[in-house]
């Protein structure tokens, strides 16, 4: 029969096995490594053990930021519309939503009834003449199929339904696009 205390030294040995293994596998797999200094690891009465023990510990933080920013872009690229874009010379496209048109009216009234509605985004133009609502694209929609605060794919990007007109009656899938054109 084996001792307690020979049992107690081969369950430590054991134990410092495991960790030194993972923090070796921690290492290898990994980048972003922090050194950081552990005290007293195992109780002085168990084993002895140095002062202090200098143990790898893997951050996550920057590798998953980086993931999620690569993510983000090959999902914008898998996504981007590679069909027309709607332009003033095109007038009309069949983009990823339905037919598109445009339109070039005072947005006042609508950003008020966005604004009614709880949204607070930034109106602003973008640099193609596009109306935005925030990151979105204004569009007027078919309020039946697409309610306000809706978001569309357009051959423009992405776009959020703030408005209607009388072309959703006899088209109830056309999207018209706000733009300073």
């Amino acid at each position: 029969m084996k001792s307690g205390k020979h049992r107690r030294k081969k369950r430590i040995k054991i134990l410092l096995f495991v960790i030194l293994y993972e923090l070796i596998a921690v290492m290898y797999c990994c980048s972003g490594i922090l050194i950081t200094s552990i005290d007293h690891i195992i109780d002085r009465r168990t084993a002895a053990v140095t002062d202090s023990l200098s143990v790898a510990v893997y951050d996550p933080a920057p590798a998953v930021e980086d993931g999620i920013e690569a993510y983000n872009i090959a999902w914008e690229e898998a996504h981007r519309w590679k069909g027309p874009v709607l332009s003033r010379s095109r007038g009309s496209v069949q983009g990823p939503s339905g037919k598109e048109t445009y339109y070039n009216l005072n947005m006042a009234g609508v950003v008020s009834i966005m604004r009614s509605m709880g949204n607070t985004d930034e109106y602003w133009v973008r640099e193609d003449g596009c109306k935005m609502l925030g990151d979105y694209i204004m569009v007027a929609a078919n309020l039946n199929l697409r309610p306000r605060g809706s978001i569309v794919e357009t051959s423009l990007g992405q776009a959020i339904v703030c408005d209607t007109g009388g072309f959703a009656k006899k088209n109830p899938t056309q999207i018209d696009i706000a733009v300073t054109w």
